[in-house]
Parts: C-alpha cells; sequence; structure tokens
C-alpha cells in the first residue's frame, strides 16, 4: 500500500507504471496544457540556480528545468528511476547529478540548494514532518521550495469504484490509496517546516472515452490497493475485469467516464 516501501519499490523499479500514469495525463486531462507547464513557473527556475529534486522518479521535469539552466541533483531511492534519469541527462545533454538518497536522510551539506523541489512523491514518505525539515536544512536562505501533490478528492471516483469492484471480489481495501497521506491540506504540516508556506491549486479531470483507456491507467497502480494480495498477483485480472463492468455502464449513461483529479503544490520561501 502507498507508504509501505515493498508497495514502493514496486511502483518504482523502473518507469513502465510511472509512464502509463503519465500517458493517462497527457491523453485524457480535461485542462489544456498539463500539470508540468503549470508548475514550473513557480520555481522561478532562473539561470545557474541549483535544484535538488528530492524523489524524482525518471525526471519528468529535468528537460524543462536544464533549458532554464539550472544544475540538477537528482536523488531517489530506486536504482532503476536513477538509471532512466542518467540516461536522459546524457541524452539531452542536461547538467544532472543523480545520487540515491533518502529523502528523510539527505546525504547534502546545509544550505546547498538554492532550489527544492517534490514532486508527488511525499505521500509515500513514512516520516513526513523529518523529510520536510530535512528539505529546509539543505534549502538556502533566500531559496524557494516546491512541493507539488494531490488535491484530497483527487480520483475519489475511481477508487470508490475500486472499493466496490473488491468488496465484490471478496478483497479487504484498508487505505482509501496514496491522496490522504500528503494532500493540499496539509498545509500545517508543511508550515511546520516552511512557515511561509502557501497553497497553489489547479483543477482538471480524466475524461475516459472509453473502459480500457480508464484501466490502463488503474492497473498502473490503483488494482494492487488491496489487503492480503494474492502471492501470484491473480487479483489484478479479476478485479479489472470488475472495475470494466462498472465503467462501462457508467459510460453508457454519461457518454465518457469523468475522474476528477485536482491537484497543486505548496509553495515557501525562506
Amino acid at each position: 500500500m502507498p507508504g509501505d516501501q515493498p508497495y514502493v519499490d514496486e511502483q518504482y523499479s523502473d518507469a513502465a507504471r510511472f509512464n502509463a500514469r503519465v500517458e493517462a495525463h497527457a491523453l485524457y486531462s480535461e485542462q489544456p496544457g498539463n500539470f508540468r507547464d503549470w508548475l514550473l513557473p513557480q520555481v522561478e527556475p532562473d539561470p545557474g540556480l541549483s535544484l535538488l529534486d528530492a524523489g524524482c522518479g525518471p525526471g519528468t521535469y529535468h528537460a524543462a528545468l536544464a533549458r532554464a539552466g539550472l544544475r540538477i541533483t537528482a536523488c531517489d531511492l530506486s536504482a532503476g528511476m536513477l538509471r532512466d534519469v542518467a540516461a536522459q541527462a546524457h541524452s539531452i545533454s542536461a547538467d544532472v547529478a543523480p545520487v540515491r538518497a533518502d529523502a528523510e536522510a539527505l546525504p547534502f551539506r546545509d544550505g546547498a540548494f538554492d532550489r527544492v523541489m517534490a514532486n508527488h512523491m511525499l505521500y509515500h514518505v513514512a516520516d513526513q514532518p523529518r523529510a520536510l525539515e530535512e528539505m529546509r536544512r539543505v534549502l538556502r536562505r533566500g531559496g524557494r521550495v516546491v512541493l507539488a501533490t494531490n488535491a484530497t478528492d483527487n480520483n475519489a471516483r475511481l477508487f470508490d469504484l475500486h472499493l466496490r469492484a473488491a468488496a465484490h471480489a471478496g478483497y479487504a481495501v484498508s487505505e482509501p490509496g496514496a491522496n490522504v497521506r500528503f494532500t493540499l491540506d496539509h498545509l500545517p504540516v508543511v508550515r511546520a517546516a516552511f512557515p511561509s508556506a502557501r497553497v497553489l491549486r489547479r483543477e482538471d479531470a480524466f475524461v475516459f472515452p472509453d473502459a480500457e483507456s480508464a484501466l490502463r491507467y488503474y492497473a498502473s497502480f490503483m488494482v494492487d490497493m488491496i489487503n492480503a494480495r494474492p502471492a501470484r498477483d491473480t487479483h489484478r485480472a479479476v478485479l479489472v475485469e470488475g472495475m470494466r463492468r462498472e465503467i462501462d455502464t457508467i459510460i453508457g449513461r454519461e457518454g465518457v467516464f469523468r475522474v476528477p483529479k485536482a491537484a497543486g503544490c505548496f509553495v515557501a520561501d525562506v
């Protein structure tokens, strides 16, 4: 489950599941443009600045940050993700230094960076206050932090269907997904480390034209949010078929399957 290291290790052992979600956002988002282009101006990416991308994943933001002239240090616990980061940096001749590191114990000196960003990763961190304090420690005075995350109701409609399909198949689901662990409602948690933090919110939704497009997204992560997961993952086919029936019913009634997915970020200057 989100927040548990085995789940995180599996999800981010390579970029396949991550890329399936990126593709869904690119193809089926209701809002024009993309979240990355909305988020980057919040970083104020001036040329020559040093930036730490904490929990960097495959480096989704690095090409744009490099074009803006930033020197990027990318840290992640996943060796697979860091391989993707290094390969991408080589292919685009970007100034990116991959470092395998835990966000709760960053291996950098105090005040090492002009900018720190953490994009949709703090809901995977066990001790979020400690990670936030570490980000504060390595951010220089006069620097800026940007922390992207989801709204609490992001993907709630899809998760409600997952609960129904799981219950019908006899599986228990104890947590409502990663969203609740660190959302745009967690401003007090962020302000404990960054007192000037403010919230910026961007409304959006998936508009899936058919069940298959929604199921590719669902199968990239949410299908595994059950207790007592079978050793051979036999639950996946069962839950996907259950979800297919639910989504087909909605599309038959509404024409599309619309799933609100508001997201945004915390921004703070120090």
